[in-house]
C-alpha cells in the first residue's frame, strides 16, 4: 500500500494571464513567511507541520508537530 505525501510550502492565487506570463527566475509570493512551519499532507489531509533541513547534500523534511487526529475526526463528524 502506498500513500501520497505532499509538502506544501504555501499558497497563492494567480490569474491565468499571470501564470502564462511566468518565466525562469520569476518569484511567486506565498502566504507563509520564511521560517514559518509548512503543512505536510498525507492523501490530501493535513497530517503534520514541518521544516526543510539539509542532510548531506539532499533536502529533507523534519516533522516538527503532529496534528491531533482525534479533534479533526470530531470536526468531520459535525
Amino acid at each position: 500500500m502506498s500513500v501520497e505525501i505532499i509538502v506544501e510550502l504555501g499558497r497563492t492565487e494567480k490569474s491565468v494571464r499571470d501564470l502564462v506570463a511566468l518565466k525562469e527566475n520569476d518569484v511567486i509570493d506565498l502566504d507563509k513567511l520564511a521560517g514559518e512551519p509548512f503543512d505536510i499532507l498525507i492523501n490530501k489531509r493535513q497530517f503534520a507541520e514541518g521544516e526543510i533541513v539539509v542532510v548531506t547534500d539532499t533536502m529533507a523534511v523534519r516533522i516538527t508537530r503532529l496534528l491531533d487526529r482525534s479533534s479533526s475526526r470530531e470536526e468531520e463528524e459535525d
